[in-house]
């Protein structure tokens, strides 16, 4: 048998519990790198099923493909299928407080193309999403089917559904109603597409990028990908001051050079190795589970969370070329100078003063952003990339500035608190940490990394929350009470009110006048439906003046009742429901009361009172929650696993201070202080630094944003700070095992 391979299972033997830590370790860390990947693909995959709509795109606009221009070019002899991304008119296109989207097909003559997989819908015919199949279905009393035709021809495939919970609709119609459509309101209805060539669909169309996404979501993988890949550095080094000794024993009993590297390198790669196989067999196991995760209102089709086999290859290959460097640039004191390793434990070269300049650079760049002149150059250059590349790149440089200062601020901090103590412990750990503050840093540095974006991005989000107040003010339907909704159309019958009152899940109805200055609400009726009532003095056969399409008031104005019958107008309704789910009843009705084309327009007072934030918006923040949570989760498990590792590569000197007469609480005292000081420190920084940050980019980018800090950003950081001790503190028991005597009797 080999040589090394005897001495590699002689060596290990002892060494168990450490590899066990290892492979753990970088189990979980391949785990959320290939739910990364997942999720990257879910996202690219959901994207990638609506691109083909891109061939809607008019010839001479800015959105306009190849494929678009390709699938729009005449061919003799062919009738062009006219395609319409549209809703319907109004805003009854909608299922709770989530819209409908509603595209029109029209084949011109029998030989038309038609969608790869999908037969071309007549007039009145249907499909529908797998998730409004499945509304539809769980609630048949609210006829979301009806809406949309009288024959429903089965669910849309999914190469054309962005996520299993879209709600889609793809309908016949004829060209009349296409035409009337666009007669009645131009601005609802988008101009039909003439498509002649549908087969650049049978392949999934090329999904595009604009620079700025790129930018944002490379950023943002980024700041998420870090701390993993600090994760799995600080996993591969575990007990690596042990790992050092042993070794040098082995070469000072006559082991060669080439012997302890094939040790090195077969234990890094076994223990690689299978953590790469345990956490890719966990990552296919939870997979499945990860299709609940939504961005925004929206799933994932479970192939699209797959990993390709190149996306596996790539992170096998780099995990374990990262950990088999790192133990190999680590055990480079072996190879070199065994004696040496055997007689002492070398410190840390000393910081230099060069790290801070990353991050001084960054801060100079925003400083110089907020003044006159560079608030007058980003003005200037506004329709360019260059203000945005040159905000990300100083974004860039403090965020890893941070990183790269962290060992040389680690280490003035220390020497701070060792000038200013009298404690024996807090003395003893501020010496230690001035030290080794590179590799003290080194396990903090995910969560300071993690806490400067999420201050950066959770300050943001925060001062959007800000205008949800404001949001509300302007919607001036937010004037109505709650289960209360208001029904305008000129295409309406005259008896629509006997129908409504008919209607069991309607409490009562009024009949209002609808003119082109606002709503004329009578007096006797008006407290009922909103939250205004007419002013003492007023007679009950008065009208209340209310615009709903502009800001809320304080109150109303008075019209008398022949003012009111006077001004030209239409029969407008207001209906008290007797739950808010009900309003998708009120819809159904008010659509079946109406012709095919016909402007309908349905306004729910319970939807009125919440924020209207713009959907991107609520994505970005969403995708920025679960991004700080997945990073924070990681950099605190890559804090107790460095821990840990300190305290393994410490055992021999932690035991000599316990032979000293150190009790085990002092000892834990002085662990947890050498924890503390740089994260407490560097955390402060980092939080401060990412709330700054944020204020000058909200300030530069946007008029109406600004900085605010919710309850919940409070509580995202001081609960990771809080966890991170937790952390902390579980691993300090395991002194008592590693610091007694019968674990170092034959050291």
């Amino acid at each position: 048998m080999n040589i090394s391979w005897l001495l590699f299972k002689k060596s290990e033997r002892q060494s168990a519990g450490r590899l066990g830590l290892t492979v753990l370790a970088i189990g979980l860390g391949t785990l959320m790198l290939l739910s990364f990947l997942a999720g990257i693909n879910g996202l690219t995959g959901g994207m990638q099923r609506m691109a083909w709509s891109d061939i809607t795109a008019s010839e001479n606009s800015s959105f306009a493909t190849e494929n678009s221009r390709q699938a729009q070019t005449p061919i003799d002899g062919v009738a062009p299928l006219q395609i319409s991304i549209t809703s319907k008119i109004g805003n009854t296109s909608m299922w709770r407080d989530k819209n409908i989207s509603q595209t029109i097909l029209h084949a011109t003559g029998e030989n038309s193309p038609e969608l790869p997989g999908l037969k071309t819908p007549g007039s009145g015919e249907y499909y529908l999403s797998p998730g409004l199949d499945k509304i539809a279905r769980e609630y048949p009393e609210y006829k979301i089917g009806e809406r949309y035709g009288t024959k429903y021809l089965g669910t849309i495939p999914a190469r054309y559904v962005q996520s299993p919970d879209s709600l889609e609709v793809i309908s016949g119609a004829t060209a009349e109603q296409v035409a009337a459509w666009q007669q009645a309101d131009e601005q609802a209805v988008a101009k039909p597409v003439d498509i002649y060539n549908t087969d650049s669909l049978k392949q999934m169309a090329k999904l595009e990028f604009d620079p700025s996404t790129l930018i944002i979501f490379g950023m943002g993988g980024t700041i998420l990908l870090f701390p993993i890949v600090m994760f799995v550095a600080v996993a591969t080094q575990l007990g690596s001051t042990q790992r050092e000794q042993r070794y040098a024993a082995l070469r000072l009993i006559g082991a060669t050079k080439n012997q302890i590297n094939r040790i090195l390198l077969f234990e890094s790669f076994i223990a690689t190795a299978v953590g790469i196989v345990l956490g890719s067999l966990v990552f296919l196991l939870v997979r499945g589970q990860l299709t609940h995760f939504k961005f925004g209102d929206l799933g994932f089709w479970p192939e699209d969370l797959n990993v390709t086999c190149l996306q596996y290859v790539i992170l096998a290959v780099l995990t374990l070329g990262l950990s088999l460097f790192a133990s190999w640039r680590a055990m480079r004191k072996v190879r070199t100078s065994p004696l040496g390793v055997a007689r002492r434990e070398t410190l840390d070269k000393k910081p230099r003063f060069w790290r801070i300049l990353p991050l001084m650079i960054g801060v100079g760049s925003f400083v110089w952003i907020s003044t006159d002149g560079g608030r007058s150059w980003i003005k200037q250059n506004s329709e360019s990339m260059m203000p945005m590349l040159l905000v990300m790149l100083a974004i860039v440089l403090v965020m890893f500035g941070l990183v790269v200062a962290g060992s040389w601020l680690t280490s003035r901090l220390s020497q701070m608190f060792a000038r200013r103590t009298n404690n024996a412990t807090t003395l003893l750990a501020s010496r230690r940490i001035a030290g080794h503050s590179r590799k003290i840093f080194r396990s903090v540095s995910g969560l300071v990394l993690a806490l400067f974006a999420g201050s950066f991005y959770l300050a943001a989000v925060s001062g959007i929350d800000n205008l949800n107040i404001q949001s509300i003010q302007n919607n001036g339907y937010s004037q109505l009470k709650p289960q209360t909704a208001m029904v305008l159309s000129r295409d309406l019958p005259g008896n629509f009110i006997e129908t409504l009152r008919q209607q069991s899940y309607v409490k009562s109805a009024v009949t209002i006048r609808q003119t082109k200055d606002g709503s004329l609400i009578p007096c006797r009726d008006l407290a009922t439906y909103t939250k205004h009532s007419c002013p003492s003095g007023a007679n009950e056969n008065d009208f209340a003046s209310l615009n709903f399409t502009e800001k809320t008031v304080d109150s109303v104005g008075i019209v008398s009742e022949s003012e009111a019958l006077a001004q030209e107008g239409f029969s407008a309704y207001l209906v008290a429901l007797d739950d808010s789910t009900s309003i998708d009843k009120l819809r159904s009705l008010a659509i079946a009361q109406t012709p095919v084309v016909a402007e309908v327009y349905v306004a729910d007072g319970t939807r009125a009172q919440k924020p209207m934030i713009n959907p991107f918006v609520k994505d970005l923040a969403a995708l920025t929650y679960v991004g700080i949570g997945i990073t924070l989760f990681v950099a605190v498990a890559s804090l107790i696993v460095s821990t840990v590792g300190g305290l393994l590569e410490r055992r021999k000197s932690l035991f000599t201070l316990r032979l000293g007469g150190m009790t085990l609480g002092q000892m834990k005292r002085v662990v947890l202080i050498e924890s503390l000081i740089p994260l407490i420190g560097t955390s402060v920084l980092a939080a401060g630094a990412g709330i700054w940050v944020a204020k000058i980019f909200l300030e530069v980018f946007s008029s109406t944003v600004r900085v605010s800090l919710s309850a919940t950003y409070f509580a995202i950081v001081i609960g990771s700070l809080v966890l991170a001790v937790i952390g902390i503190w579980l691993v300090l028991p395991m002194l008592k095992k590693i610091t007694s005597l019968e674990q170092n009797q034959t050291e």
